[in-house]
């Protein structure tokens, strides 16, 4: 069930996305990049620490734009 979800984050959330990308374009394995597998569990990951961080302030999660 992560992993789907982590699909539809890779797709849906600004955040995430340019996230996978930047993983998809490492140059660390070879020229291509990080398998999609590997991502999508990377993505998952990244989301259960959102999720662990929402319930732990017990505040909504919102998206920071800008830096």
């Amino acid at each position: 069930m992560l992993f789907q979800a982590a699909l539809a984050a890779t797709c849906h959330n600004p955040l995430l996305k340019s996230a996978a990308k930047r993983l998809n374009k490492t140059k660390r394995l070879n020229k291509n990049g990080k398998p999609h597998k590997p991502v999508i569990i990377a993505i998952a990951r990244r989301l259960i620490t959102i999720a662990n961080a929402v319930l732990k302030t017990a505040t909504p999660w919102q998206h920071q734009t800008g830096a």
